[in-house]
């Protein structure tokens, strides 16, 4: 199957799991047509290639499960791309740089994921606490000397460091191994507010301009993957219950 035929499958897939998101998105879209002509051409542009490079992630899930680990890896690489290019134009353009401060996490996770997934072994070393730690270290060691020495505010507002929580709180989910339920805890939370920060600063945005298309990919899309942590966390839940366990 070529890749053109595996990126609408997956679409396709996406979509009757998540056509309610399209309705939210089209009707944000709208809004800000109407309100903010000139962003609308960059936030349609950046969202569309952030749904893009989430769809080879999902390629990239499926080439791993069926053993195809060459073409797993070049989806990976592929998605890593456009989420760098999109987050490295936000910074540039709009000072947003905190969508990247991350990015070390999610890498490190990538790499344990890939470890476990295709070569069957474990970067043990990679584990939420050392992530953890590893976070710590660059909000307090990176992103908060940059405002001190440089007066540079990365993070200037409640609704970015709620955003910026969920970002790295859903990084240190994905190095977490070998304990679905604290995996799944973890990124319930992260996704929380990873979403509800992004909601957050997509309306104050909205108000104060301009519109940053990363905002509302952020929420939107994210929103998918928590719906989705949801309905399994209910499942586990009542499975759990029917056998007396909780």
């Amino acid at each position: 199957m070529s890749v053109v035929q595996n990126f609408i499958k997956e679409v396709k897939s996406f979509s009757r799991a998540n056509w309610w998101v399209y309705i939210i998105y089209f009707i944000l879209l709208g809004i800000i047509r109407r309100v903010e002509k000139d962003d609308f051409l960059p936030v349609f542009v950046i969202t569309s290639l952030h749904f893009v490079a989430d769809i080879f992630i999902m390629m990239m899930f499926s080439a791993y499960a069926k053993k195809e680990n060459r073409r797993g890896t070049y989806y990976q690489t592929m998605s890593m791309l456009i989420f760098m290019s999109l987050k490295i134009y936000t910074g540039v353009i709009y000072g947003a740089w905190h969508y990247l401060a991350a990015d070390p996490i999610y890498i490190l996770a990538a790499i344990k994921n890939y470890q476990i997934d295709v070569k069957k072994t474990d970067a043990k070393f990679i584990n939420y606490k050392t992530m953890l730690l590893l976070s710590l270290f660059i909000i307090f060691a990176v992103l908060l000397p940059i405002k001190m020495f440089t007066n540079v505010e990365l993070l200037n507002s409640v609704s970015q460091w709620i955003q910026t929580t969920g970002i790295f709180l859903f990084a240190i989910a994905l190095s977490t191994t070998g304990n679905e339920h604290l995996r799944s805890e973890l990124a319930i939370i992260a996704l929380i507010a990873m979403v509800g920060g992004s909601a957050w600063e997509t309306v104050k945005s909205l108000i104060e301009g301009p519109i940053v298309g990363l905002a509302l990919s952020y929420f939107l899309l994210p929103l998918t993957v928590l719906a989705f942590y949801l309905r399994n966390w209910s499942n586990m839940m009542h499975t759990q219950k029917k056998l007396g366990l909780n």
